[in-house]
């Protein structure tokens, strides 16, 4: 039996028992899991505003002969108010806390994955662009996960990827340039080379600059669908806070489909 200490970004919490809450938690250095919080819900308790989703906190945790951790106390770090003032905002990081618990195994450590989210919600709380720190953190997430392909060169013939468009294989993990694309049997994606190269630039450069580069029209569109359609084909799972985030994006397009941005 022991204590222990971790910086952690809360994932999502439910009701567990009468007062308590089941939290998922990605920590810095134990990885992602679930503990329970006693009394957090009663109105009185200490720990009621320390883990809310979507938050950085420093707890401490009781490992004992349960399968489930216990929160003993947390301090809140950052707490990302501003989330919650802007519905997109809100919808990405739902969505990337989503990411992270389909993508990171139970206690796995994985702090470059951790940095990515935490900067991704200090970017989203400072206003930046929301879709591209969204997708930014995505495609870093999933490349840190092992599950991205060399963007680079084609697969087929290993030359540098310089036109486009770009046919992308999810269910093979390949990349193919225009010239090789053309014996494919089927094309599941067609990026531009644009897009392509957002996705370089991404996959290379500091979290520090989370939404600097926004995307926007077409590029956005590709790049949305492309980092989808690889969650779906890696966790056979869909992301639960995807339906959210495009009745957001249907809001902002508005009835005719065009842009309230």
């Amino acid at each position: 039996m022991a204590l222990y200490q971790d910086q952690v970004i809360t994932l999502k919490a439910r009701p567990y028992r009468d007062h308590d809450a089941l939290v998922t938690v990605f920590a810095r250095q134990n990885g992602k899991f679930s503990a329970v919080a006693r009394g957090v819900r009663r109105p009185k308790s200490k720990l009621a505003g320390q883990l809310r989703p979507l938050t950085v906190s420093v707890a401490t945790f009781y490992h004992g002969r349960s399968s489930l951790d216990t929160v003993t106390e947390a301090d809140l770090e950052h707490g990302f108010s501003k989330l919650a003032d802007n519905l997109e905002r809100l919808s990405w990081a739902m969505v990337l806390a989503d990411i992270v618990d389909q993508l990171v195994p139970e206690r796995e450590t994985a702090k470059d994955s951790f940095t990515v989210l935490k900067a991704a919600l200090k970017a989203l709380h400072e206003g930046r662009h929301a879709a591209s720190v969204g997708l930014r953190t995505g495609f870093l997430l999933l490349a840190a996960a092992g599950f991205a392909p060399d963007w680079t060169v084609c697969s087929d013939c290993h030359q540098p990827l310089v036109r486009g468009p770009v046919a992308i294989s999810v269910q093979g993990g390949s990349v193919h340039c225009p010239a090789c694309q053309r014996h494919l049997a089927q094309v599941e994606e067609l990026i531009s080379l644009g897009s392509l190269r957002s996705l370089q630039y991404w996959l290379n450069d500091s979290p520090s600059k989370f939404g600097q580069f926004e995307v926007k029209g077409l590029m956005e569109e590709e790049l949305k669908r492309l980092l989808f359609r690889y969650m779906l084909h890696e966790t056979a799972r869909p992301l639960k806070s995807y339906e959210f985030l495009m009745n957001i994006d249907r809001l902002q397009r508005g009835p005719e489909g065009g842009s309230k941005r």
